[in-house]
């Protein structure tokens, strides 16, 4: 039995790579292509409550933080997120489970591929439409949608919404949204619907967001107007027009999305109670964000890979080394080509004592020639993620911290390489 599924997985691995070889790679977004495939489908009229999640950041926290709450207070639940850390599964979960047989997944590609004939699609944009006909057939109450990139031409955005999220708007993806907050707005705000309620989750949000939410006829639930909350000591407190909710318990997640995350679903009038929110909030953990995989000596994953990320992990571990002393942190970087670089590094250049630059294993790494024109001159070179995290358990002290960020791969391989360093041990 345990063969039959172990090859029941390669082959459901073999299709994903046939997949991407019959995807193209730098292929554009175009959202009419999704709509027609849908209308094939059959699939653009779900019966399921939709929220779709939009922004720069802190989208993954939201949806891992609205997943969970949704479950605890009894509705079934679907989520689609992206990228994953290890594997495909990873992006498609019902009622808080990967769908683990490989068979599903298959006869859904199969089901696509019937109808797409000559039509030249992303990778993105398949597995996509594979997570909602998977939805469809899974009768859910909810269905929770993370956008990939952008908004308005993103493959998510082929569902009209009930709600819709929008966490933050900073500078990422410009060579295909815009170098711009404005221009980069108007893409966020691409999932706007009529009618359609929108939580906006940061107070200095560009005007093409209130142009766009004019046009669309949306009612907008923005922080600091209508819902805030605030931090003190050890808990936390929200509050909007429908009163307050006090002495919530501090998340592992950003408080912002868990902020972000309650505003939704207070303004949508569910049936959720205070005990199922704390709950939730105390249970929710999403890996490779502040991730602390290992303690002596200390490292923390994070998989921030723009300005805008490493600004929050700035602060965060500010926060965390006004509880410590006399630690030194020791940064290991890789990140993609295509990325800000030198701004995605700026905001932890004070904190970061020693620096370790490494290429990920994937084609469009930035390499060393690129990390070294940006980094400390005194930053070294490391071939992998592997090889630089078992150099530098050799020499940092044990109450030192080692933080690996740039990238959702570099936090990946960071996790298989610390695996490999105990296993060999």
């Amino acid at each position: 039995m345990k063969h039959y599924f172990y090859n029941q997985h390669i082959l459901l691995s073999k299709w994903l790579q046939y997949i991407q070889f019959i995807c193209s790679k730098n292929m554009r977004n175009n959202i009419s292509r999704v709509v027609y495939i849908a209308k094939k489908l059959k699939i653009l009229n779900i019966s399921s409550f939709i929220i779709t999640v939009s922004g720069t950041n802190g989208k993954g926290s939201t949806c891992a933080l609205l997943e969970k709450i949704l479950l605890d207070s009894g509705y079934t639940v679907g989520k689609y997120s992206s990228p994953h850390l290890f594997n495909y599964y990873e992006r498609i979960k019902i009622n808080g489970s990967y769908i683990i047989n490989p068979l599903i997944h298959i006869s859904i590609f199969k089901k696509i591929l019937s109808v797409c004939k000559d039509i030249k699609f992303s990778y993105f944009e398949f597995i996509t439409l594979a997570a909602l006909l998977i939805f469809q057939s899974s009768n859910l109450d909810v269905i929770i949608l993370e956008v990939g990139l952008g908004g308005r031409l993103d493959a998510t955005n082929v569902i009209i919404p009930h709600l819709a999220i929008v966490t933050n708007i900073g500078l990422d993806h410009i060579h295909e949204l815009g170098d711009s907050r404005y221009l980069i707005g108007y893409e966020k705000s691409g999932i706007f619907r009529k009618n359609v309620i929108v939580c906006i989750g940061e107070n200095n949000i560009p005007y093409s967001v209130y142009q766009v939410a004019n046009f669309s006829n949306v009612s907008l639930y923005r922080i600091q107007y209508e819902w805030n909350y605030f931090q003190s000591n050890n808990n936390w407190y929200f509050y909007d027009q429908n009163g307050i909710v006090k002495n919530l318990p501090i998340p592992k997640i950003s408080l912002s999305s868990a902020a972000i995350t309650i505003a939704a679903l207070r303004v949508l009038k569910l049936n959720i109670k205070k005990k199922n929110i704390i709950q939730s909030l105390k249970k929710v953990f999403l890996p490779g964000r502040f991730h602390i995989i290992h303690r002596y000596p200390l490292i923390i994953l994070d998989a921030a890979h723009n300005a805008h990320a490493t600004y929050y992990l700035y602060q965060q571990l500010k926060n965390f080394l006004n509880q410590k002393k006399n630690i030194k942190i020791y940064g290991l970087f890789g990140i993609l080509s295509r990325k800000d670089i030198k701004n995605t590094v700026l905001n932890l250049k004070e904190l970061i004592h020693c620096w370790y630059y490494t290429s990920l294993q994937t084609y469009d790494s930035a390499t060393e020639y690129i990390l070294k024109e940006i980094l400390p001159n005194s930053a070294l070179f490391y071939p992998s993620v592997q090889n630089a995290i078992y150099q530098l358990m050799q020499r940092v002290q044990k109450k030192d911290l080692i933080l690996v960020f740039g990238s959702f791969v570099s936090v990946a391989e960071a996790i298989t390489s610390i695996r490999s360093i105990y296993f060999q041990l």
